[in-house]
């Protein structure tokens, strides 16, 4: 038989002995709900496999009115903490019936919203949305349009949407608790300059550690420029060092990295002294000249649960659910 010819469930039928129905049973799952013997039922799926057969995806989608495709858009695919979600997210899908179209935001809410455009345009029956800054409207019109959705990482508390985040609040202050019950006096935390709920939150907890600890005086926030945090780095870290600061809390793992650089500019007599703590561990913390402990993202739980509420939304009708799983704070010592 030509490997250019389509394989049709007629085809099948033939070389089975079949009916044409009975195929179409077996091969859509069905094959208990008709009663499909257990044998007849493996002869079938054995000779589809035998015979390369590829399913219409497109047929059946009008069919069912589903594609079994997830638009998934993450802020950027090349920051570690994404990509790996990225493959724990296509695995966890499969597993479940879906396959997933992908797309980058790069942080740019109308390169977002072309993304989503694009994906919504190819029949996707759901989105797993990392949103950007100001893609509050792009959000809540997704919404309105009954399109099933759930927010990744980040949210928005005004919006009525479904989403999936790490609990920030209790991340940095378990983080910042480290670092002051293992003697540093004035730790200070570097985030980005985005007005985004995780960085937000991520703030909150390590203000309220700082609180309870009877510091509030000392609690410092360095801002870096998102789009070039190297540089923000290189200025601001050496100023808080000269004011006393004594430890660094990174609130990325990119923010880890562009500071990392600067630290190891200052010295080892400097980065004997300083204390560390960043998030999502990353090889080049094993690298460093000094112990880097870190909050640890529970991403398989994360996924799961995004994937599980989505489907979820897709099958029954849009449901708000939310969930903030909490991470895992990992000490390394020297």
């Amino acid at each position: 038989m030509s490997a250019l010819k389509k394989i049709s469930l007629k085809d099948i039928a033939e070389a089975a002995g079949v009916s044409t129905a009975l195929v179409s049973f077996v091969l859509n799952g069905k094959k208990k709900e008709y009663r499909v013997g257990e044998e007849t039922a493996k002869r079938i799926l054995k000779i589809a496999q035998e015979m390369n057969y590829q399913p219409n995806i497109a047929a059946k989608s009008l069919r069912s009115g589903r594609t079994k495709t997830i638009g998934v858009v993450i802020s950027d695919i090349s920051n570690p903490f994404f990509s790996q979600l990225a493959r724990i997210l296509e695995d966890e899908a499969t597993k479940r019936g879906y396959t997933v179209l992908f797309g980058s935001s790069d942080e740019d809410t109308e390169k977002m919203n072309r993304v989503v455009s694009n994906l919504i345009n190819k029949g996707v029956d759901g989105l797993i949305i990392v949103p950007c800054e100001n893609s509050e409207k792009s959000i809540a019109s997704l919404v309105d349009n009954n399109v099933p959705i759930v927010l990744f990482d980040r949210y928005f508390p005004e919006i009525n949407v479904s989403y999936v985040a790490l609990n920030n609040y209790n991340a940095t202050y378990t983080a910042t608790k480290y670092l002051l019950d293992s003697g540093y006096n004035a730790p200070c935390i570097v985030a980005y300059d985005i007005n985004l709920i995780h960085m937000k939150e991520r703030i909150r907890g390590y203000k309220k550690a700082m609180e309870d600890a009877g510091k509030k005086r000392l609690a410092n926030v360095i801002f870096l420029k998102q789009d070039t945090p190297r540089k923000s780095a290189d200025r601001l870290l050496p100023k808080m060092i000269e004011g006393g600061a004594d430890a660094f809390l990174f609130a990325t793992n990119m923010i880890s990295i562009a500071c990392l650089y600067t630290i190891k500019d200052l010295g080892q007599e400097v980065i004997n002294k300083i204390g560390l703590v960043g998030f999502d561990g990353t090889p080049a913390f094993d690298f460093f000249s000094a112990p880097v402990s870190y909050v640890q993202q529970p991403a398989e739980v994360l996924v799961q649960k995004a994937l599980g509420i989505l489907i979820d939304n897709i099958a029954n009708g849009n449901t708000v659910q939310s969930v903030l799983a909490d991470g895992v704070f990992i000490e390394i010592t020297p």
